[in-house]
């Protein structure tokens, strides 16, 4: 007989030889998983909650924890509107949650919630991160659970001879997403925008006319610059042919807008930790740096991060410890937004490819001032007088972060089933900003540069008291849950505003002339919560577990203050009944179901129930403008979560997890729109509309191959869910509104989802004239509707499309090899239908614009002798001559390439012979590929379905080591 703790135990016959593989005990091998203000095995959890272990986190590159999660984990999405070097993206847990109100899930970090933000955090400090999806799972956290919980376990002290680990890494960060597919060539431009030209001459002059005239002035008279050598400005264009000259052969400039401003960031990463301890005393402390420079001048990201956690038993019963991080965090951000030409994103595929970075003598040689620096060009017709890649040189976006994080507890178990812990959590995020813009050029210059700084403080304290009991008796155990949390948290906030710089590279204001505005506030937030669990389970078959809490926020009128959340949950384990405890090729077989209600109050100001105002300075009187109208009815948004669900394994090799579910929030915290006449703000809080998401997930994991020496896993999530609105704001009632009504770009009914997309129908092009052709829909007397074809959207109507922005499947697949001492490691992310607004791709589809670039699909445009296309014909700043409306709808669906990660460990025998446990090197890749429906669209910036010119995302190439003694 062979045994060993966590494997069974088997019977063999004696033999000279006998080579045993022992099998894994299920039970004893049971997973624990960390869950509300406390740990729970996965077997007798009856909610739905999946674990990523610390290992598959640490293999990304990321700078930021979120960016690691897409594709990783069923019924969780993401998405990054900036693929800025330390920036965040967007997570929601089964669909759309909210409305005004927050949709993102509640961040605990070892056991208390967590205000700052990920990138504090090194991911070689986490040990796992949970995601709690139902209402059994997360509604003990109550007021902030509503939206889900993820819960990350910081690695923590052991016992044991100190062991250090070791890890560095480094590489290089490309631009991830390239351009759409524009235009490059300078003379298939010219000949575009000669034609544009011509045919918006046409109708004053003729075709012979303006073919001339078109030609002859498309230089002098429109674009202004001449990219060729030796070919004169009024013949660039044949006006017989609308051909380039065959003699335009050589550029005076080589420069390129779509590619040069790009250039790749190096980064480099490097921990360190140590942990070890006696039984009495467990210690574990780490260091870690990264410095993530971003492939656009004037960004990347830069921290130092520290972490110590101690633990002491203190004598039998007692237990103390205490938990210190600290990060210090600085963020370059180059300025991606959407609004003027400095957006690089923008600027460089939109600009028209005639046009040089830099400026150049009339023999094409360039030129520099008296400091020998070489000179930008600001005067393109496109943006005059704009250069973003010389302002990004010189313009600065900072932001630095001094991020402390504590952690204490006290532990007292009495009366041999009683358990007293006491939880206390101070987190303190000091951040000083700094955003100038240079007066050299660009938008700040007709002010002589602009200067913001911004100096916050946010502190953030949490208490909490639990009492535990568990008591067994046969076949009965039985454990209930008693405690008490109270959440503080004060916020400062102060920024100044100069602009008139004296010194060009200078942003303090003591450099600056012009004083323009000053301002400072400060809030407080509060929260109080009392709550109870009770657990249940009899002879480790059937689980029931019920919980209640009642909180109450600072963000409401103490007379609807406090809100009142439960939830009931039960699990059966088939596998356990003497039915099927002997049928050997079933390892695990339970069926669960939860139904809980959640709240969420994380909505406008600390307290939304009476009106607010700032003070304007107007001639040195104060001014008052009302910025909130204060609603006393205002209460907690509620959800509602049911949840069925089914866990299996089978052959000790596959694993299947399955949920049903339904989350419907109720009196959602909504900005409900008043009449203008009512002045401003233009909108108050209320309790007004109702959703529900109902959805499926499913998590599939098979080890294909698995024995001593090659090992093989699959693994793939998926998730899909229907959203529908149930009930419209009080402002628009169904039975006044029964088709719903219009909110922006959306349509709003109810059956329809949030993000339902209203715009005008593009039905093609008019073959007689290439006129761009949308629908009229005209109701007479009768109310019978009939269909006109109109050419301007002016004259169209807006129609609902039948398109949501909303996708209809959400996962990602994965696989992992092992095999004498090598391992490989692929994940990969996608998303199946929903549609976007291609922003970007219509204003590239435009009908010719001066200097402003096109896709090179206009390539198929309208012609005399291409009358067969849904591309209107060019048109030179003609007005609705571009395709508009649902045109720029395009299918969400991408798959990504996430990661890559090759590896080999060197021989364990060979390295401790040394003094070294282990040894690893690997080549890893994060955000290697992406296919979407068109090149340089990236679906993944946004839920709603918008699209802009953003910092497109970072694709990162390193080579690391990892080393342990």
């Amino acid at each position: 007989m062979i045994s060993f703790i966590g494997y069974r135990t088997q019977e063999v016959a004696v033999a000279p030889q006998v080579k045993v593989t022992l099998k894994p005990e299920a039970e004893l091998l049971d997973e624990v998983m960390v869950v509300a203000y406390g740990t729970a095995k996965k077997s007798s959890f009856t909610g739905a909650a999946s674990t990523v272990r610390g290992e598959k986190i640490q293999k990304m590159q990321v700078s930021d924890i979120s960016k690691s999660l897409e594709g990783s984990i069923a019924g969780v999405q993401t998405v990054s509107s900036s693929g800025t070097p330390g920036s965040s993206s967007s997570i929601i847990i089964r669909g759309l949650g909210s409305i005004s109100s927050s949709q993102s899930p509640l961040i605990v970090v070892d056991g208390v919630p967590y205000e700052g933000s990920l990138n504090s955090i090194s991911t070689q400090d986490i040990e796992s991160l949970t995601v709690l999806k139902d209402a059994a799972a997360n509604s003990m956290y109550g007021a902030r659970g509503s939206n889900g919980v993820i819960i990350i376990t910081t690695k923590g002290s052991k016992s044991g001879k100190a062991q250090i680990n070791f890890e560095a890494r480094y590489g290089f960060n490309a631009r991830g997403v390239g351009n759409y597919d524009i235009i490059t060539d300078a003379g298939e431009y010219y000949e575009m925008m000669y034609e544009a030209i011509r045919n918006s001459l046409v109708p004053d002059l003729g075709y012979a006319g303006a073919n001339v005239y078109a030609s002859q002035h498309l230089i002098d008279g429109y674009l202004k610059y001449n990219k060729f050598k030796g070919v004169a400005d009024n013949a660039l264009i044949d006006p017989l042919t609308g051909k380039l000259n065959p003699a335009a052969k050589t550029y005076k400039w080589n420069d390129n807008w779509a590619e040069d401003p790009f250039e790749n960031g190096t980064r480099q990463e490097y921990n360190v930790n140590i942990s070890g301890g006696t039984e009495q005393t467990q210690a574990y402390a780490s260091l870690g740096y990264l410095k993530d420079e971003g492939y656009m001048v004037g960004s990347g990201f830069d921290r130092i991060s520290a972490r110590v956690k101690v633990d002491q038993k203190i004598g039998k019963y007692f237990k103390v410890g205490g938990n210190i991080a600290y990060a210090n965090t600085i963020m370059s951000k180059f300025g991606d937004t959407n609004s003027n030409y400095s957006n690089i994103f923008m600027f460089s595929q939109n600009i028209g490819p005639i046009y040089p970075i830099y400026l150049y003598d009339n023999e094409g040689n360039l030129m520099y001032d008296e400091k020998g620096n070489v000179r930008y060009d600001f005067n393109s017709p496109y943006a005059a007088p704009q250069n973003p890649l010389a302002v990004a040189k010189e313009n600065i976006n900072k932001t630095t972060n001094d991020n402390l994080s504590t952690r204490g507890y006290f532990e007292a178990n009495f009366l041999k089933d009683f358990k007293f812990s006491l939880n206390v959590a101070y987190d303190v995020f000091n951040l000083n900003q700094t955003n100038f813009a240079t007066p050299i050029g660009g938008d700040a210059e007709n002010v002589g540069g602009r200067g913001y700084k911004y100096a916050t403080r946010y502190g953030a304290l949490n208490v909490n008291q639990l009492l535990n009991w568990n008591h067994s008796f046969g076949n009965h155990n039985v454990s209930a849950l008693l405690g008490h949390e109270t959440k503080n948290d004060h916020y400062n906030y102060m920024y100044g505003h100069m602009t008139n710089f004296a010194d060009p590279s200078n942003p303090e204001f003591s450099n600056a002339a012009q004083y323009q505005g000053l301002s400072s506030y400060t809030s407080e937030y509060a929260l109080e919560g009392y709550f109870v669990k009770g657990e249940y389970n009899y002879a480790d078959r059937y689980y029931f577990t019920a919980s209640y809490r009642r909180d109450g926020s600072s963000r409401f009128h103490k007379d609807n203050r406090w809100g009142s959340f439960w939830a009931i949950g039960g699990s059966w384990r088939l596998k356990e009944e003497a039915f099927l405890k002997d049928v050997k090729w079933l390892d695990n077989l339970k069926l669960k179901a939860s139904f809980g209600t959640q709240g969420n109050d994380n909505v406008g100001y600390t307290h939304n129930y009476s009106d607010l105002y700032t003070v304007d300075r107007v001639d040195g009187e104060a001014a008052f403008t009302k910025v909130l109208r204060g609603n006393k009815d205002l209460t907690w948004e509620k959800s509602d979560n049911f949840n069925v669900g089914i866990e299996m394994g089978v052959l000790e090799r596959i694993t299947f997890n399955a949920d049903f579910f339904i989350k419907e929030t109720k009196d959602m915290l909504y900005a409900s729109p008043l009449a203008s006449s009512e002045g401003n703000p233009t909108y108050i809080y209320r309790n007004e509309m109702n959703m529900k998401n109902t959805g499926v997930e499913f998590e599939l994991s098979a080890d294909i191959i698995k024995n001593n020496r090659f090992k093989w896993n699959v693994a793939l999530n998926a998730t899909h869910y229907k959203n529908e609105l149930t009930k419209l704001p009080a402002s628009k009632p169904a039975d006044e509104f029964p088709d719903g009504y219009q909110a922006s770009s959306y349509w709003r009914k109810i059956g329809g989802s949030l993000y339902d997309w209203y715009t005008y129908e593009y039905v093609g092009v008019d073959p007689e004239n290439g006129k761009p052709m949308y629908n009229k829909y005209v109701k007479d007397e009768d109310g019978n509707e009939t269909i006109e074809i109109v050419n301007r959207t002016s004259d169209a109507s807006l129609r609902q499309t039948g398109k949501s922005a909303i996708p209809d499947l959400t996962g990602g697949l994965s696989t992992t090899f092992e095999a004498f001492g090598f391992d490989l490691n692929i994940q990969t992310a996608f998303q199946v239908g929903g549609y976007v607004w291609d922003s970007f791709y219509t204003s590239l589809m435009n009908s010719g614009s001066r200097g402003q670039n096109m896709h090179k699909d206009m390539f198929n445009r309208w012609t005399p002798t291409n009358t067969n296309t849904n591309i209107p014909a060019l048109g030179y700043d003609m007005q609705d001559q571009s395709a508009s409306g649902d045109f720029a709808l395009t299918k969400a669906s991408y798959f990504s390439l996430r990661n890559l990660t090759v590896g080999y460990t060197l021989p364990t025998n060979m390295m401790k012979k040394v003094g070294i446990n282990k040894l690893r090197v690997y080549l890893t890749g994060d955000n290697i590929w992406l296919k979407s429906k068109r090149k340089g669209l990236d679906p993944r910036q946004s839920f709603s379905g918008s699209t802009g010119y953003t910092y497109s995302a970072l694709s990162t190439y390193s080579i690391g080591l990892n080393l342990s003694f």
